[in-house]
Parts: structure tokens; sequence; C-alpha cells
């Protein structure tokens, strides 16, 4: 399923012998790799090494977040950085992002400096940021919620998505993140859990689906016969840490007989109290497996974590531009022409062994997608790519992952 490039190496040693016995050979694409109207040309001839020296022509890509210091993010940046080393690439990263305002200057700062692709890694704008960066001629990945807005657009280059289209349910991604993470508690054996929701009781749909799929997990595991008990009354903590509210119900719950802290954001600020407090409580998070909490997970305070792998949900970015740039648009288009929204897995990690494995495969500089399985996945780079090669590369299970760590 995976394409190396190991063909057009020998195809390049072929064109230096030719050369060299005075030979020619075209270095024209043919028709159909030609971008969509309106598109780049696509290059004139592949690299025959990931040594940093394709695409010809070096392709800048901007970064929009929401927090320069999100270890997401960084998780997300590091990744970015290692490519550089392989694909001819540079990225602009964004200050934090606080407003619409701050979006749109961005947009308009990578137009000015080169950009040939914008990455949202968050958008507050919504598709209006969207059109504006398509409008410049630049290629933009991401936001599903407006993907309806922007797939006919011929510079719009896709997104992810964590709703299988496979599931029968129609869960979507931050229901099941929620659900994983109220399941995986009452499995392990916890009792009494209070629940931080973030921004569900201020309307904000991606904390609303996580806190409904976290019930549903709750709920799920009593069936199994768990005795765990989180009740949606009493037991949620709304809104972010840094409030007066916030800080008082913690001290609340720390006072109460909570055994399990969970939460739909980073649990981090539960560490010190929870240590000061001298109580075995346990905590679980949507978060990263990384640093924050390596610690916490060989002590066994924190026993889940639900990661979105940072190749793996944001990998797919690099390929999808650089197909839409150098007019392999069959890799980044579905056959109606849309573009594509490619569906990635969240991981559920709920034992420190898994959490270690994966812990270590990044710290030893490793991604559980290679330069070589993203070069697989550029036309340019390997003629024979498909659309489906991109859908398969990008959407690892947590198996799947655990299974490449030797």
């Amino acid at each position: 399923m995976k394409k190396i490039i190991a063909l057009v190496l020998s195809l390049g040693m072929i064109v230096c012998m030719l050369a060299a016995c005075g030979g020619s050979a075209s270095t024209e694409q043919p028709a159909e790799s030609q971008a969509a109207e309106g598109g780049a040309p696509a290059a004139e001839a592949p690299a025959s090494t990931l040594d940093g020296t394709w695409p010809a022509e070096t392709v800048k890509i901007g970064v929009v977040t929401f927090d320069t210091s999100d270890e997401n993010y960084l998780g997300v940046q590091e990744y970015y950085e290692s490519l550089k080393k392989s694909f001819n690439v540079e990225f602009m990263y964004s200050e934090s992002i606080a407003d619409a305002d701050a979006e749109f200057k961005f947009i308009d700062a990578c137009a000015a400096a080169g950009c040939k692709g914008i990455i949202a890694y968050y958008n507050v704008a919504g598709a209006e940021s969207m059109k504006a960066a398509t409008s410049k001629g630049m290629y933009y990945w991401g936001t599903e919620q407006y993907y309806d807005d922007m797939k006919n657009d011929p510079y719009y280059a896709g997104c992810y998505t964590f709703t299988d289209p496979a599931d029968p349910t129609g869960m979507n991604g931050d229901y099941l993140g929620g659900y994983e993470l109220g399941y995986a508690m009452g499995k392990q054996g916890r009792k009494h859990v209070v629940f931080c929701s973030g921004g569900a009781a201020f309307g904000v749909q991606m904390f609303i689906d996580r806190q409904d799929g976290f019930f549903a997990g709750i709920a799920a595991a009593q069936a199994e016969g768990s005795d765990i008990v989180c009740d949606p009354e009493k037991d949620v903590i709304a809104g972010w840490p840094g409030t007066d509210e916030f800080s008082a119900a913690q001290t609340a719950a720390l006072a109460a007989d909570y055994d399990a802290v969970a939460s739909s954001f980073n649990v981090a600020m539960w560490f010190q109290p929870v240590m000061e407090s001298g109580k075995d409580i346990k905590l679980a998070s949507i978060g990263r497996v990384g640093d924050t909490y390596k610690g916490f997970v060989d002590m066994g305070v924190v026993t889940a974590l639900v990661y979105d792998c940072e190749e793996t949900v944001f990998g797919v970015a690099i390929p999808n531009i650089l197909n839409s740039i150098t007019g392999h648009t069959e890799l980044v288009r579905n056959e109606d022409g849309t573009a594509l929204c490619n569906y990635t897995q969240r991981w559920a990690v709920t034992d420190a062994e898994s959490f270690g494995k994966i812990y270590d495969y990044h710290a030893e500089g490793k991604f559980f997608v290679s330069p070589e399985e993203l070069a697989a996945v550029c036309g340019d780079l390997n003629p024979d790519a498909t659309l489906q090669d991109v859908v398969d590369t990008y959407n690892l299970s947590l198996e799947d992952a655990l299974a490449k760590i030797k």
C-alpha cells in the first residue's frame, strides 16, 4: 500500500547515465499534472533524494495558532521543523491569535512574505479567513466545520476529521474523545469523578460534544459493571483555570470524596493541588503524550490520555499543500472535485507502557509518518500514488502506531 521512492532513485540514475552518453531526457510534465485553473505549474523534475531540494522552489507555509505555548501545537511545530531536512519547505508561525483581526493580519503578512499555503491549527474568523487566504492564491488546509463552505474552492487543500465515515452512529471525533475518556476511567475502577467541561457551559460545540461523549462513556462502563459515578448536575466544573469560580470549585472538589478528575482539556492545573492534598486522586485528559504528563504517568497519577498525534492529524496538511502546488490535485481532491476531508484517529492511551513507547519513539526523533512515507504520497516523487494512499498513510490507529515501534 505504501509506495516507496526507490523507483524515482532508479530513474534518476538512468537519466544521469543517458546524459553521460550524450543522450537527453525530457523534464516536461504531462498535461494531467498541471495545476487546476489558477494554480501553480507543476515542478519540472522530481528530486532524486530526500535532501531538502524538492520542490525546486522553496514552499513557504503559514501556520495559525491560538497559543504558541500550547503543548500539542509545539508538537506540531516540532514535526514540521523536522521535515525541513528532507523537503524544501519553510514555515511562518503566527503569534498567539486572540481575535479575527489578528488572524486576518497574519494571513496578509503570509501573503506578503510569499507563503503558498496556510495551515489552520486554529481558526477564529471561520470561512471568511479561509476565503481571505485562498483569494490571495494561498492553499488553505484545515477547519472541518467550514468544509461545506470551502470544499469546491480550488485553493482549499482539505482538512482532517475525527468522524469515522464507516461508523453508522455518526459519532464525531470530539464526542468519541470524551466517550473514550469516560469509558476508560470506568474500566480502570474509578468510583467518583469530577469532570472539567471547559467551554461546554458557554455553548462551545467542541466542548459540548466532549462532555456528552464523556457521560455516554460513563454510562457504557456502568452497563458493563463499573461502579463509577459522575453526576452531570453536581460533579461538573465549568470554565477555565485562572478564574475565581474555577479555583473555588477546584478547592471544593479536593475537599470532597472524589477519587478522579477528568478534563476535556489540559489537566495539568490539577497536578500541584492533587499532590498537596495527599489524596490518591487519578487524572485523565484530552492531551498530549509529552513532557507535561510524562512524570505523572510514570507515578501512576495520570492514567488516561486521549491523544491527537501531531504527524497523523496535522501531518496530512503537508502533502495536501505540496500536491496542490505541484499540480497533483488527484491526490488532494475526491472524484467529484471536492477537497479531501481526511479521517484520522485519536488515540486513547490508557496504560503507562503505551505512553512510554510513544514518548520514547518521539524522543528518538522518529515520527509515525516518516519523510519516506510522506514522499510516497507526493505525486512528483511517486507517480503511482493514489488518493487512497494518502487516506491510509494518515489514518493510523493506536495499534498501528505501536506496531511501528521496534
